[in-house]
């Protein structure tokens, strides 16, 4: 056997040991393999077993918890929105509420009533809410269900209802922000924590019955429900705050809509003090946005880096005496506004009724207003009244930049004047001084005799000098 093959041999021999121990090390994976997925069976056979033997246990112990049964509920509304169906609702309450808190607690009754909900506890919480509406509390995407149902305009319960369409804490672009500046947290049935917003709150921020509910609220709003409240956060949050409410006044609202109405239609929908509150509110925050951003910055981080609640309460009070606004309550302050003006619909009935009234003044007055960004013309904002007012500024500082520049090429003339000027100034002097020397040199005896033969010529250079000045 040469040495090739041999070589060749020694090869073939050296791959099959290779194979064969390769073979031994995937028969090894494979039974390991298997005998991981005998356990991971037995594993789940047993898990089964466990669920199967306390499952009848859990329900007995456990029965359904608060946020399950809002679910239900949701559920319930959502298939509502999604077959565009009609809810016609009764009042079943014997309580007095604003207009809106009496149709959401009579939908949420309704939806209890109709939900597949375990029936035991639906009427434990049923008696609760009929009792007292304010028990009533909603998760988050039951409130967000129940506001888009009021957008939808699916709830039938009487003439006013449909304005519930645009009321602020239904709209889209607030329904959140409401939401997040007060839910509480809740614990049901001991385990289950959920973020709930609780009619309590609500009522609260509407009627004010403590000063400071309304600061409470922007406080969370600001902070996000944190314990503290810091600048970048403020400022961020703020500029939020800014751009929501702008486009609040700007686009749609309930009051602006009812205003406008309210110039062709009735009198049931004309109320002068909402109007004159509504125009001073928008006026305010019109006026003194960006005035009140750097103001209150200064004012509330001026010592600190961050503020608790009590600080900022503290603070507001100061900022809004020294700026004459309440702008930091101005979204609570519409909230309670739209339901005063919803109660004040449902107080005068619905007899139409033509009256001459102011409403066309403060509908030019909130168009006015309507117009003017707060922004004025800041680099923030991209509206037309904005660039408008940053193009007239650059065209007054370019003004102003040429005749700089032409005061600047006047500069070594108007040098040359006042040395000028300086020189006639010296020369007069000189001359009153020479007239008076020579006319005290002829007041002296022995000069008086002989100034009759030359006073008269000195006394015409004098006068010919005189008309020369005047020249």
């Amino acid at each position: 056997m040469n040495p090739l093959h041999k070589i060749y041999l020694q090869a073939l021999i050296t791959q099959s040991q290779q194979e064969s121990s390769q073979q031994v090390k995937q028969e090894e994976n494979s039974q390991k393999q298997n005998i991981q997925f005998l356990q991971k069976q037995q594993l789940m056979q047993i898990i089964q077993q466990c669920q199967t033997q306390y499952q009848p246990i859990q329900q007995v112990s456990k029965p359904p918890t608060l946020i399950e049964v809002q679910n239900q509920v949701t559920s319930y509304f959502q298939k509502i929105i999604l077959q565009k169906q009609t809810i016609n609702l009764t009042n079943v309450l014997e309580v007095q509420l604003p207009y809106f808190m009496i149709i959401m607690s009579n939908l949420i009754i309704y939806g209890l009533e109709n939900c597949s909900a375990d029936k035991e506890i639906v009427a434990d919480l049923l008696s609760q809410y009929k009792a007292n509406p304010l028990k009533i509390s909603m998760s988050c995407s039951l409130f967000q269900t129940i506001a888009l149902l009021f957008r939808s305009e699916l709830i039938n319960y009487d003439q006013s209802t449909k304005y519930l369409a645009n009321f602020l804490l239904f709209r889209d672009d607030f329904c959140d922000i409401f939401f997040n500046a007060l839910y509480c947290y809740q614990i049901s049935q001991g385990q289950t924590v959920s973020q709930q917003i609780g009619f309590t709150q609500i009522h609260q921020i509407i009627k004010k019955q403590q000063d400071d509910v309304w600061t409470t609220f922007t406080f969370k709003l600001l902070s996000q429900q944190q314990q503290k409240l810091t600048k970048d956060q403020f400022l961020l949050q703020f500029n939020r705050y800014t751009q929501s409410l702008n486009n609040f006044f700007t686009k749609s609202n309930l009051i602006m809509d009812l205003v406008a109405q309210s110039v062709k239609q009735t009198a049931k929908l004309h109320n002068d003090q909402i109007f004159q509150e509504y125009l001073l509110i928008m006026g305010s925050f019109k006026a003194t946005t960006q005035d009140f951003l750097k103001k209150a910055t200064q004012v509330f981080f001026e010592e600190t880096t961050d503020l608790d609640l009590l600080k900022f309460s503290s603070n507001t009070i100061k900022i809004h005496k020294q700026m004459n606004c309440q702008i930091l309550f101005i979204l609570p302050m519409i909230l309670q506004l739209e339901s005063q003006y919803l109660d004040h619909i449902i107080q005068n009935g619905f007899t139409e009724m033509q009256v001459k009234n102011s409403s066309n003044y403060y509908l030019k007055m909130i168009e006015k207003l309507k117009n003017k960004c707060v922004y004025n013309g800041e680099e923030e904002c991209n509206c037309k009244k904005c660039q408008c007012i940053r193009r007239n500024r650059n065209s007054a500082k370019e003004s102003q930049k040429k005749k700089r520049e032409a005061l600047e090429k006047l500069g070594p003339l108007q040098d040359e004047y006042n040395k000028l000027q300086k020189k006639v100034k010296q020369l007069e002097t000189e001359n009153q001084y020479m007239t008076t020397l020579i006319l005290d040199v002829f007041k002296h005896p022995s000069v008086e005799k002989i100034a009759s033969q030359f006073l008269e010529p000195l006394t015409k250079i004098i006068a010919d000098s005189e008309s020369i000045e005047e020249c």
